[in-house]
């Protein structure tokens, strides 16, 4: 019997090393895309290779099948990294609040909030404009299939879009965050930052560090904003 064990766990160990090199056979050259779309390429990655994984597995063992899983996952692969590149070079967008004036999640006037509004164009072409950083956790929650090639933030000071993975974010501090108690403003130095933190308080943060902390959040500051505008409703209705 531990023999046997023994022999397929073998078995299953020899099977996941040819499984991964199958996997990453086809990846692009990552050194030629810039570091600051890096991250993007690895959620896109990570994502195509959860779904060829589910497709190997629908084989059944099967040759012919896992042969043209194989090859779609390289030509997406490929074609994915392909589009990640010709955007890496791209423009600022200049005119994403008239592409998107209200936020779709809760109708705020992107202009408004153009300090905190974020931009996302998607890997299908697709793209977002929210108001908050919130909102766009709530979007790229919901939405799974679908990659960020590129995050834009404005910056708290100018309110131009700026790089959100290449700011410097403030979390936190005595100033109210735009759908959050706990604050996350994006800076484009730290020179700027440190400034803000002087006068508000907070503590400087990562992109990675600001979305997980939305994530966090994302319960209390629902139901603080679902309780804010009952509280509307109800004094609009007093009015009457």
């Amino acid at each position: 019997m531990i023999r046997r064990n023994l022999l397929v766990g073998m078995a299953a160990m020899v099977f996941i090393g040819l499984y991964s090199i199958v996997t990453f056979a086809a990846e692009p050259d990552i050194s030629t895309l810039p570091k600051s779309k890096h991250k993007a390429w690895q959620r896109i990655k990570s994502g195509m290779e959860q779904e060829y994984n589910v497709c190997i597995e629908h084989c059944g063992g099967k040759n012919e099948c896992e042969e043209k899983c194989k090859k779609a996952f390289e030509s997406r692969l490929q074609h994915e990294f392909q589009k990640l590149l010709q955007t890496a070079g791209a423009d600022v967008p200049k005119d994403d609040i008239q592409r998107v004036s209200a936020c779709p999640f809760c109708g705020m006037d992107r202009q408004k909030f153009a300090h905190s509004r974020v931009f996302i164009e998607y890997d299908d072409g697709s793209i977002l404009g929210t108001c908050s950083i919130h909102c766009a956790a709530a979007d790229m929650a919901v939405n799974l299939d679908k990659s960020p090639l590129s995050i834009w933030v404005g910056d708290y000071h100018s309110r131009k879009l700026i790089d959100a993975e290449k700011a410097v974010w403030v979390m936190g501090g005595k100033k109210m965050g735009v759908m959050t108690k706990r604050a996350k403003w994006a800076f484009e130095n730290n020179t700027a930052a440190d400034e803000f933190i002087l006068l508000e308080g907070g503590k400087v943060a990562t992109f990675d560090g600001a979305m997980r902390a939305a994530y966090e959040d994302m319960y209390e500051d629902t139901k603080m904003i679902r309780e804010r505008r009952k509280a509307k409703r109800m004094m609009h209705k007093a009015g009457q």
